[in-house]
């Protein structure tokens, strides 16, 4: 999207990116952030934090994707995620063993690269085969143990959240996992106590937990909270928070027959 042909410097690239990130909740923004993330990325090869920005960028970029485009997507923002964290790609990062994964993410302090990573890559599970997926589970439950352990407040509280959200799929297994429902319960109010404002903890707790406890009060009153919070320091997740608690407020009565 963009590369050596831009001809901004460092510094203004960086002011353009920090002018349009608050703002990439409209198509045009964001794919304009993308390319001047890109063109950084050109400037200085092997950034880790513009690597890790466009981690995060392309994972939201699949918000905006329709169903057949996601994957692709998903799999550009993994890349760039695993590149944050010093590989060579989504390629090499598939094929880490625990013991590789655990040691790479021990020498890994910026809880960014983690959890964009963790993001894409968990969201390219229910793309792969389900072997492979199954598999996997395990790895992306350390990549939240490891952003909690650095900062849980990082981005919201979107390390606990993610991690109740993953215990609350594994507690679909039964004992397999090890993990209840329950346990995904704690994480969940963790992550609203450390930032109510962030309203997709909110839609994580209702979709993930309520849905699931069959607590159709808390569910409703998690996604009313939503309509009614205003956007606040969130423009592009609390935007996107909005849609969402609309849509399953819409269906509440086929998730609660």
């Amino acid at each position: 999207m963009a590369g050596s042909g831009w001809a901004q410097s460092v510094a203004d690239l960086t002011a353009e990116a920090e002018a349009l990130f608050p703002m990439r909740y409209e198509l045009a923004n964001m794919e304009r952030l993308i390319g001047v993330y890109e063109a950084l990325l050109a400037a200085e090869p092997g950034n880790a934090a513009v690597l890790a920005q466009l981690a995060q960028v392309w994972y939201e970029r699949a918000v905006f994707a329709p169903e057949e485009e996601k994957e692709a997507i998903l799999r550009t923002a993994a890349d760039y995620g695993f590149r944050s964290l010093g590989l060579s790609g989504l390629d090499e990062g598939l094929s880490l063993s625990d013991e590789k994964l655990r040691a790479l993410l021990a020498r890994t302090t910026d809880p960014a690269a983690i959890l964009w990573t963790g993001h894409s890559w968990g969201l390219l599970l229910g793309r792969m085969n389900p072997f492979a997926a199954f598999a996997s589970l395990g790895k992306i439950r350390t990549m939240y143990e490891r952003v909690i352990e650095l900062d849980p407040g990082y981005w919201g509280g979107s390390g606990p959240q993610a991690y109740g959200a993953l215990l609350a799929n594994l507690s679909d297994y039964g004992i397999l996992f090890g993990v209840k429902l329950a346990d995904a319960k704690t994480y969940f109010e963790w992550a609203l106590t450390l930032d109510p404002t962030y309203l997709e903890n909110h839609i994580a707790y209702a979709w993930e937990y309520a849905r699931r406890a069959k607590d159709r009060a808390l569910f409703e009153d998690l996604l009313h909270y939503v309509l009614e919070a205003p956007i606040g320091d969130w423009p592009f997740w609390n935007r996107h928070a909005k849609v969402k608690a609309a849509e399953y407020l819409h269906e509440v009565d086929r998730h609660f027959r």
